[in-house]
């Protein structure tokens, strides 16, 4: 509820400029169009630019923003004197009209220099004017708004010289721009702003859509991902159910086991044989006889309830996931936006950067209705601004240039845009340039020390090609503001990668270049393999896996200290995942004849075998992030909650083949170390950092236990021998601090060696926590896992920490 003018006028600029956003697309695509146009289908476009001109004109006059009204005011001129065919349009009066949104677009973003170019901006559109209309006679009442005092507004020496016979139309008559007082009135506001919505789309009278903010829809589909969550949780349930229900199948085999023996003892008791029996021992024999009679039936009867719980709890859940994926569904659709909503804009910028590169390009778009998810396209955006960069930087050339080779002057960028199997678009862009000179690609890349000269002999065409993704490679020369750098092809390619798109390039000498990409319509839900490797559990993402296999242990050699292995036919490098991260384990053996696990995974036309101890399940997910403080532990990308309730890393596989790739380190298994058999107690209430230091350790080759606070820690300290308590700080029930006096106290713990990990970093923090006997105090602002470890390692064989911050 909008509770004073301030936040009215507040709110009243947003709307104006989301609705200003929409009305200069239009009006760029229409100034596009009009250049392009022939002479009879000119008259409609000027009509509709100049309609839209005005309409911003009033929006801005209702917001107060004179210098916008200013410039729709002359552009509106322009267009009155096109109408009239007073004047002629040519591409100086269109540059200057694409200069114009500019600098609207920039006082939009409150530029604090946009002011004063702007003022320069209304003189050169007047001037350009007045030029124009050479040997017409002007009337005062043709441009009213032109003819006032005899000087001209300032800064306008610095667009042109100006003739001084001139020079008295140049100053806007004093009525043109009324005084705020006269204009923003609170009524008169609130009145402009019933004009104003009625221009905005999504506020007509009828219409079906409703403008809702990014934030917002955000907030929807990660509530949609929580119903995901749940789903699994239920699901899991459900299984552990039915794992119930099978123990019952074990009671009933046991019970059928002793059935006659029963059967006997029933008839010694209450048979012929009854009067031999001492009374002291046939009651209890009665009685025992009675209740396993009514447990068989309870038990029967418990095992029949559950059964129909189970099936009426499948029913509901198959319900909810059915409601639960309709909602999700709903809510992805409301995020997808035609591919247009980014093409559309690069009109302008195609126009302008080729021309200021010396060229002329058309940009064309074909399919630019296909809706696709905002996620992806505001991701995809900076990939298309590469693509666009390099078509017109390599891809064309110079008008006389092309005009030799029998091509017509002006280029053409297409943009094609078409539905591809599955769930998936293709995002075409074709130039018809100069082509992709392959053996230019190999000298470059063979010069920047990308490859050898003697793998650029062995390069195909179609491989040689595949060279410019690589970074650091450029077949530019000369290196501009926009390109030369050789990043943006591998940017594009990993922007894509991680999008779980694919990239496909071919090109034709002195006909052109096509790069296709191809991507899924919707950001959907996350799926992953699970898989189990050094005792832990990991996740990793769909995206990036090629296949999951169990391969024959002969598939296996090592190439001088590099282990490969022979699959589909292609020498794979291979990574054993315990040892990519860094866990002490020797993994599954890789001689003998057991199969072992393996999935291979596939980044920028590099591939590894990533060998696991076991394949779990492949199943979808919804990845946390583990926040500002872990963000940057490498191989790790967030964590998951399994349906079962477990804490799951999600692993980077991108990072793991650049890794595998780059890393010179033996590749041999290695072997247990010294540090088994060490015991640290993990203090944490965060469930993500508890899990994230407990797998630090673990993979360090540490035994570890955890504790939710200091109570649960001090518990298990009775229970169990430690070597070492890891401990956070600011918990519940009981805090770090506590933990340790307590620690301290007790000489039964006095061996034990303390380290407190925590945000808190005052001199005070410090200063307590060496004063209550804590051996290491950490901030994890800074926190680092090679340096934590060392910590650890030499506290525990007696040295005084290193590396890290210590309190004693």
């Amino acid at each position: 509820m909008i509770s004073s003018d301030e936040e009215f006028h507040e709110w009243l600029l947003a709307t104006f400029r989301e609705e200003a956003d929409e009305i200069l697309t239009d009006i760029s695509q229409g100034l596009i169009s009009l250049e392009k146009a022939n002479e009879e289908d000119k008259a409609d476009l000027i009509e509709k630019v100049f309609r839209k001109t005005h309409s911003l004109k009033g929006a801005a006059r209702a917001v107060n923003l004179k210098e916008i009204e200013s410039i729709c005011q002359n552009i509106e001129n322009v267009f009155s004197a096109l109408k009239r065919e007073e004047i002629s349009s040519d591409s100086g009066v269109y540059d200057l009209l694409h200069r114009s949104i500019t600098v609207i677009y920039s006082l939009l973003s409150s530029d604090p220099s946009s002011e004063l170019i702007s003022s320069e901006i209304v003189c050169a559109l007047r001037v350009s004017l007045i030029e124009k209309k050479k040997g017409i006679v002007l009337e005062s009442d043709a441009f009213p708004e032109m003819i006032g005092a005899s000087n001209p507004p300032s800064g306008c020496d610095n667009v042109l010289e100006i003739q001084s016979s001139h020079k008295y139309l140049l100053e806007p008559a004093p009525s043109q721009f009324p005084s705020p007082e006269s204009i923003v009135s609170d009524q008169e506001i609130r009145r402009e702003l019933k004009t104003v919505g009625r221009n905005i789309p999504g506020n007509t009278a009828g219409t079906d859509t409703v403008r809702i903010s990014s934030h917002k829809l955000d907030q929807l589909i990660s509530g949609s991902d929580d119903l995901l969550t749940t789903r699994l949780f239920i699901t899991q349930r459900l299984r552990e159910l039915e794992e119930m229900m099978s123990t019952f199948s074990l009671w009933k085999w046991n019970y059928s086991q002793i059935e006659g023996d029963l059967h006997q003892i029933r008839e010694f008791t209450y048979g012929i044989q009854k009067s031999s029996l001492p009374p002291e021992i046939l009651l209890p024999l009665e009685r025992l006889i009675g209740f396993l009679k009514s447990d068989h039936e309870f038990v029967v009867s418990l095992q029949h309830d559950l059964s129909l719980h189970i099936r009426a709890t499948d029913v509901d859940r198959s319900a909810l996931e059915v409601s639960t994926s309709e909602i999700s569904d709903l809510i992805h659709d409301a995020v997808l936006l035609p591919i247009s909503t980014i093409l559309s804009p690069f009109h302008k910028f195609v126009r302008d950067y080729s021309r200021e590169s010396g060229k002329l390009v058309d940009l064309k778009i074909e399919g630019g209705e296909i809706e696709m998810d905002r996620r992806i396209l505001e991701a995809l955006k900076p990939a298309l601004m590469h693509l666009i960069h390099n078509s017109i930087d390599h891809g064309f050339a110079t008008p006389d240039v092309r005009r030799a080779r029998g091509k017509p002057d002006s280029g053409l960028l297409l943009a094609r845009v078409a539905p591809h199997s599955g769930s998936k678009v293709s995002i075409e862009i074709i130039d018809d340039g100069a082509g992709i000179d392959r053996n230019m690609v190999r000298d470059i890349a063979v010069e920047k020390g990308v490859i050898s000269s003697k793998q650029a002999h062995q390069l195909t065409d179609e491989e040689a090609l595949w060279l410019i993704f690589r970074s650091g490679l450029s077949t530019c020369r000369e290196v501009s503001e926009l390109s030369g750098r050789g990043l943006g092809l591998a940017i594009v390619d990993d922007v894509v990668s991680r999008l779980g798109g694919d990239v496909m390039i071919s090109s034709e000498s002195l006909k052109g270049t096509s790069i296709t990409i191809v991507l899924p319509v919707r950001m959907a839900t996350l799926r992953g393999v699970v898989v189990r490797a050094g005792g832990q559990t990991y996740v990793l993402p769909l995206q990036q896996v090629k296949q999951v296999i169990r391969a024959d242990p002969s598939l296996f050699n090592y190439r001088g200290s590099r282990l490969v292995a022979r699959i589909d036919k292609e020498t794979v490098r291979v990574v054993l995942l315990t040892q990519a991260l860094g866990i002490p384990d020797p993994g599954p053996r890789l001689t003998g004849i057991a199969p072992v696990p393996i999935v291979t995974m596939e980044y920028g036309g590099r591939q590894i075998a990533c060998v696991v101890d076991e394949v779990i399940q492949v199943q979808e997910i919804v990845v946390r992030p583990l926040g500002s403080l872990l963000k940057s532990v490498k191989r790790i990308t967030g964590a998951v909650i399994l349906g079962d309730g477990t804490v799951a890393m999600v692993l980077d596989p991108i990072e793991l083949i650049q890794e595998a790739f780059i890393s010179g380190r033996q590749e041999r298994p290695v072997g247990k170390t010294e540090r088994e058999g060490r015991r640290i107690l993990v203090v944490e209430d965060s469930v993500t950092s508890r899990a994230l230091l407990k797998r630090i350790l673990e993979m360090a080759g540490y035994l570890v236990q955890t504790a939710c606070d200091g109570a649960d820690a001090f518990a298990k300290l009775k229970e169990y021998e430690f070597d070492m308590v890891v401990s956070d700080v600011d918990m519940p029930r009981m805090s770090g601090f506590t933990l340790t006096e307590k620690i301290r106290t007790d000489d039964r713990y006095a061996r034990i060696r303390v380290v407190l990990i925590t945000s808190l970093d005052s001199v005070e923090d410090r200063e307590h926590g060496r004063a209550i006997g804590a051996d290491a105090y950490l901030v994890k602002s800074s926190f680092e896992k090679d340096s934590f470890l060392t910590v650890i390692s030499d506290l525990l064989s007696g040295k005084p920490p290193s590396k890290m911050e210590k309190t004693g």
